[in-house]
């Protein structure tokens, strides 16, 4: 077994369609709160369409030899009033009220990074592949970005919630009624 990580960023992300269809499974799987949405999403309907859709962006990809084994895919843009409440259709089944992805307290035009998806293969864990991706991730977007603040999402069911507290990341809000927990950490 030999371990090594390669910089993706500029594709190809199909690299990571198995990767991040076993981590939709495992979500949809974990989850308990509209799990049906969750089942429906996939590496076409996450993964590809942020890659593709922000320039600026981390991709580190962990291989075991030639066979992907984990990644970290984080993303860094400047923060719009219309991001606030621009929902995908999906969205349309939680109550008007509820909160989007981005605190009422964010200002537009503030510079923001996300850490986007995250995921080991299950017979990788234990092995610092995850600790080694993270590292890397976490420096990108604190030290790469100039991002004021960093966002986590963590889908209901799944609780990696200490994980993220561990690295500064505190608990910002429900999204969704609770379909989503928001995390945030000032850079």
């Amino acid at each position: 077994m030999t371990i090594r990580y390669e910089e993706m960023s500029e594709g190809p992300v199909e690299v990571c369609r198995d990767l991040c269809n076993a981590l939709m499974a495992h979500q949809a799987a974990k989850g308990n709160f509209h799990p049906e949405i969750l089942k429906h999403m996939s590496f076409e309907t996450r993964l590809k369409v942020d890659f593709e859709a922000f320039n600026e962006k981390f991709l580190l990809v962990a291989f075991d030899d030639d066979r992907p084994i984990g990644y970290i895919f984080d993303m860094a843009m400047i923060f719009t009033e219309a991001m606030r409440n621009d929902k995908p259709a999906f969205a349309r089944q939680f109550s008007t009220d509820s909160q989007w992805l981005f605190p009422e307290w964010l200002e537009p035009n503030t510079k923001i990074a996300t850490l986007d998806n995250l995921y080991v293969s299950p017979e990788y864990r234990g092995q610092h592949v995850g600790s080694t991706l993270i590292k890397r991730g976490m420096q990108w977007l604190k030290q790469d970005t100039d991002a004021e603040n960093l966002f986590v999402y963590v889908s209901n069911g799944n609780d990696p919630a200490p994980l993220y507290e561990s690295l500064g990341f505190k608990y910002s809000h429900d999204v969704l009624d609770g379909f989503i927990e928001a995390y945030v950490m000032a850079n």
